[in-house]
Order: C-alpha cells, then sequence, then structure tokens
C-alpha cells in the first residue's frame, strides 16, 4: 500500500510518511561547489536514474536516492562525495572506510573523488536499488 501526499504528490510506503515537501534540485546541491565534484555527482545521478524509476531528494549537502525506500544517500563534504549505500547484509571491500548497522540494513561508507571511485560503488548502488524496488530486505551480494 502506498500513500501520496496531498501537497507534494510524492508517495511512500508509509501513510502519513514524516517528510520535507518537495525534491529539491542538483543545481542548489552543487552551487558553489568544485567542478571536479559536480561533474562526478552528475554523472552518479546520471547513472542511478538509468536504472529505473528513481527520486532523487536534495537538500543543502546531501541527495537521497529513493524507489519506496532510501537506497542510497550521499553528502557532498569539501573535497569528495560520501557516498552511502544501504545493503541487507555486510559487504567486505576495502574502498568501504565505514560500514555499520543501520536497522535492518548495513550501511556502507565509501569516498568518491574521481571517476574510478563512482566505478567500484555503481555495481552496489544498482543492487541495493533493485532489491529495494522489489521490497527484498535479506539479500546477499557476490563479494
Amino acid at each position: 500500500m502506498s500513500w501520496a501526499c496531498p501537497r507534494c504528490d510524492r508517495t511512500f510506503r508509509q501513510v502519513n510518511q514524516r517528510h520535507a515537501c518537495g525534491v529539491g534540485s542538483a543545481a542548489t546541491l552543487l552551487k558553489g561547489r568544485p567542478p571536479v565534484l559536480t561533474d562526478l555527482y552528475r554523472k552518479l545521478e546520471t547513472t542511478v536514474r538509468s536504472f529505473g524509476e528513481v527520486e532523487v531528494v536534495t537538500r543543502d549537502r546531501y541527495a537521497l536516492f529513493r524507489t519506496t525506500r532510501i537506497f542510497a544517500d550521499l553528502t557532498v563534504t569539501r573535497d569528495a562525495l560520501r557516498v552511502v549505500i544501504h545493503l541487507g547484509r555486510k559487504v567486505s571491500e576495502p574502498y568501504f572506510i565505514k560500514i555499520g548497522p543501520s536497522g535492518k540494513r548495513v550501511s556502507h561508507v565509501v569516498l568518491v573523488r574521481a571517476a574510478e571511485d563512482l566505478r567500484t560503488v555503481v555495481p552496489f548502488r544498482n543492487l541495493s536499488m533493485t532489491l529495494r524496488h522489489q521490497g527484498r530486505r535479506n539479500y546477499c551480494v557476490a563479494a
């Protein structure tokens, strides 16, 4: 069952889901940011949107990527995109700088500073988004 906010028309799984109406804009998120980070963010957003129906919600320094649930988020720092991918179990890879539980999921943090960093994270974002969209909670990632 889904619920649509009568003010902003965004849809959620939970009735009367607490949220900020509107989705913001990439332009506001990237204003005054170094060109390399702006380029990386745009490539990341384009790639994620190519996976299917994805809503991108931006505020000040962060972006949330969601289908019916948030599957990833990022924060723009001074010199990197701090990307958090939410998976169903812990995946140990050297590029994850922090891994920790987040409710029923496990959050994996990676700093994206260059295109090669982006290439390492995209397969996990695709998997996370696909399985979040399907509503599956306990799934495995082939390491």
